[in-house]
């Protein structure tokens, strides 16, 4: 299974994907995997998760910072610098549960 905090990275890509009016069809395509293994990434209840990679991908698709992905608003006023504070996330996102 995913941690919460993998989960929680998923729904905000999930999320930001249908608001810019993709579909789990068009992501998978674009990463190059199967419609199966994206419904599968976007499922809860599985272990499959995006690589940094595929969610590089859709950031620079959708257009968005990935910073956007792993950093909340209100943590980028905590004075931390935001390189550290983003490879802080993305080691988080990373590890294995």
């Amino acid at each position: 299974m995913k941690s919460e905090y993998q989960n929680l990275i998923i729904l905000k890509l999930r999320k930001l994907r249908m608001e810019k009016k993709f579909s789990q069809k068009e992501i998978a395509e674009l990463l190059g995997i199967s419609n199966g293994q994206m419904g599968n990434i976007e499922s809860p209840h599985t272990k499959n998760k995006y690589t940094l990679q595929q969610i590089y991908t859709i950031c620079t698709e959708l257009k968005l910072p990935i910073e956007q992905i792993f950093i909340e608003d209100e943590e980028l006023s905590t004075g931390k610098e935001i390189i550290n504070l983003l490879i802080s996330k993305i080691i988080k996102y990373n590890e294995r549960q």
